[in-house]
C-alpha cells in the first residue's frame, strides 16, 4: 500500500486523508516534505536554547495533523513551510494557514485549464489569452517557452543553440514561465 500511496500527488494525498481519515496517506505526505521541515526546524533550535527536539517534532507534527484534516491546502510545501515557522513565531497559538496570493491565482488557473478540456469555449477563450499573453513576453522568453513547450526541444537542445549551459537555460526558462504567469493574470484581473 505505501508504494501505491507514494505515486499519489500532493493533492490526492490530501484528500484521502480528509475524506477516508487515510492516515497512512497522511503520513506518506509528511515524510514527503519531512526534509523540508527538518530544514526549518534545525536553525531554530540551534537559535533557541530553550528549545527540545523530543517535544518540538511531535508537537509540530500534530498540529501539521490538525491542519491537513481542517486547513484549506493548495501546495503542500508551503503549508508546511508556514505552518512550521508560525509554530515557532507563535508556538502557544494555532494559527491557521491562509495560502499566497501566487498559490490561490495558481490553484484558478489550474482549474480554468481543467475545465476548458471539457468545454470547447472556454478552451478557445484560454488559447486565445495564452497567445496574447506569450505575444506580451520578450522575444527570447517567447522564443523558449515557445521551443520547449510547443517543439518539446530539450535544456540541452536549447543551451546548444543558444551558447548557455542547460542550468543557465532552465533559470531563463522558470524566469520565463513567470512573466508568462504574469501577463495572464494581469489579463484575468483586466476582465
Amino acid at each position: 500500500m505505501y508504494q501505491q500511496l507514494s505515486n499519489l500527488s500532493d493533492k490526492e494525498l490530501i484528500a484521502r486523508a480528509r475524506k477516508l481519515k487515510d492516515r497512512e496517506a497522511e503520513g506518506v505526505l509528511l515524510e514527503r516534505y519531512s526534509h523540508l521541515l527538518v530544514a526549518i526546524c534545525l536553525p531554530a533550535l540551534k537559535n533557541n536554547a530553550g528549545a527540545n527536539a523530543q517535544t518540538l517534532f511531535p508537537s509540530l507534527l500534530q498540529r501539521l495533523s490538525n491542519g491537513l484534516k481542517t486547513q484549506s491546502i493548495q501546495k503542500a510545501s508551503e503549508w508546511v513551510h508556514q505552518t512550521a515557522r508560525t509554530y515557532f513565531a507563535h508556538p502557544d497559538k494555532q494559527i491557521p494557514y491562509y495560502p499566497s496570493r501566487e498559490a490561490r491565482e495558481q490553484l484558478h488557473t489550474e482549474n480554468r485549464v481543467e475545465k476548458a478540456a471539457s468545454n470547447t469555449i472556454e478552451k478557445q477563450t484560454l488559447i486565445t489569452q495564452i497567445q496574447q499573453a506569450l505575444a506580451g513576453l520578450s522575444t527570447d522568453d517567447r522564443y523558449l517557452v515557445e521551443q520547449f513547450y510547443l517543439e518539446n526541444k530539450t535544456f540541452a537542445d536549447l543551451a546548444a543553440q543558444k551558447g548557455y549551459t542547460p542550468d543557465k537555460v532552465r533559470h531563463l526558462l522558470k524566469k520565463a514561465k513567470s512573466r508568462l504567469a504574469m501577463q495572464l493574470t494581469n489579463q484575468s484581473h483586466v476582465k
